[in-house]
C-alpha cells in the first residue's frame, strides 16, 4: 500500500461489498421505483378491463338498480 492510498483489492470482502452498495444504491432505487410505477400502470389497466368485463352482459335494469344502491 503506498502512503495515502489503498487499494479496494486490499479491503476485506464484506467492506469491498459495502462500497459497491453504495456506489450503486441510487441507481438501484430510481430503476425500482420505475418499476414500481410500470406495476402500478398495469394494475390500473387491468382493473380498467376488469370493470369493463364484469358489467359487459349486465341487463339494464341491474346496472340501474346497481347505480341507485351505490355508497358514495
Amino acid at each position: 500500500m503506498i502512503r495515502g492510498k489503498l487499494k479496494i483489492a486490499t479491503l476485506p470482502e464484506a467492506t469491498r461489498l459495502a462500497l459497491e452498495m453504495a456506489a450503486h444504491e441510487d441507481s438501484e432505487r430510481r430503476a425500482l421505483e420505475g418499476e414500481l410505477a410500470l406495476l402500478e400502470q398495469a394494475w390500473k389497466e387491468a382493473e380498467e378491463v376488469a370493470a369493463i368485463a364484469d358489467n359487459m352482459f349486465l341487463p339494464a335494469f341491474v346496472e340501474e338498480w346497481m347505480r341507485k344502491h351505490r355508497k358514495g
